[in-house]
């Protein structure tokens, strides 16, 4: 949260800010539909009536997944609420002027972006056009490394790490 107010968020709170997304324990390989009803009906509505929110963030990569890739069930009912969800590191990303799908990649997530995009002071078509002229280079073999391999070290760290 304070990650997100530094970066200029309004970090807006709803009812439900604490409940499960949905994904929990064994609930999205064994009750599938459980979870898409309750990321739909106890998060992203919720957010959206209530809060009024532009966006979702999260830190957990199963929080993100079940609210991005479930909102195509809120559509085959009728309940549009879509809202994109994306980490704390793709929005600090973005703020930073990180280019929306080289390097934060947005194409990845099934919720929409363009508007946040947009909102944030960068052009949705100008950032999606530029990619696609990079992928065209990248299929004529010019691949352009977004770190220097170079960098990278084989070295050994020494420290003491718990779990």
């Amino acid at each position: 949260t304070s990650v997100a107010q530094a970066l200029g968020a309004q970090v807006i709170d709803y009812s439900t800010w604490y409940d499960c997304c949905g994904f929990g324990f064994r609930h999205i390989i064994s009750e599938r539909e459980f979870t898409r009803s309750f990321s739909m009906n106890r998060k992203i509505k919720v957010a959206r009536e209530e809060a009024k929110a532009d966006v979702m963030i999260g830190i957990d990569t199963g929080c993100i997944t079940t609210l991005d890739k479930n909102q195509w069930i809120g559509k085959a009912h009728d309940m549009n609420y879509s809202m994109p969800i994306i980490a704390d590191v793709q929005l600090a990303a973005l703020a930073c002027g990180a280019d929306p799908f080289k390097i934060v990649q947005l194409q990845w997530h099934a919720s929409p972006c363009e508007d946040l995009v947009e909102k944030m002071g960068i052009s949705w078509d100008k950032a999606k056009a530029d990619f696609q002229e990079y992928l065209k280079q990248v299929e004529q073999g010019n691949v352009e490394y977004l770190y220097n391999p170079e960098l990278a070290t084989n070295q050994n760290i020494n420290m003491k790490a718990s779990a």
